[in-house]
């Protein structure tokens, strides 16, 4: 910490790497300048792709340090896992699917990266999207969540 004097009668402490310095003004940098925000282009998602293809997923902040790419480690993780993964499948979820989601919720409740294991190609977020907007809109009209075989299944399970 370096002392800065603002006013003869006020004194403060300022850390000498302070966001509020000059060189950085309060954004965030990488190694590769200002780590950018917003949507991802295509080459952006190739250069994301290629790395993951040669390096495996997992130490996300390392992408950024050795890729080129000006995003941060987290935004990597989340756009591989939510849109480039290739055994993702898009699109509205089959009336197993949809069953499943509810047998598993009666069992797991709001687990849904648990809930992402059990079903393969699909991610938790989407999971829990689908279980806020249409699920619960049964819920808000008066209509049981759970089926009446779900319910009895439940109940025999935990009963065992």
């Amino acid at each position: 910490l370096k002392m800065s004097m603002t006013s003869d009668s006020d004194e403060r402490m300022v850390p000498q790497n302070s966001i509020d310095s000059p060189s950085n003004n309060g954004e965030n940098v990488g190694s590769n300048g200002p780590l950018k925000k917003g949507p991802w282009t295509s080459g952006e998602d190739a250069i994301l792709i290629d790395y993951v293809n040669k390096h495996g997923e997992g130490n996300w902040n390392a992408v950024q340090k050795h890729s080129g790419l000006s995003r941060c480690g987290k935004s990597c993780r989340l756009r591989w896992a939510n849109h480039l993964r290739p055994d993702l499948k898009k699109g509205a979820f089959t009336a197993e699917e949809e069953r499943r989601i509810i047998e598993l919720h009666a069992k797991m409740g709001n687990k849904w990266a648990r809930m992402a294991t059990e079903l393969p190609g699909r991610t938790d977020n989407e999971i829990k999207n689908f279980w806020n907007t249409r699920i619960k809109r049964r819920q808000r009209a008066g209509l049981p969540i759970y089926p009446n075989y779900i319910s009895s299944q439940v109940k025999n399970e935990s009963q065992q």
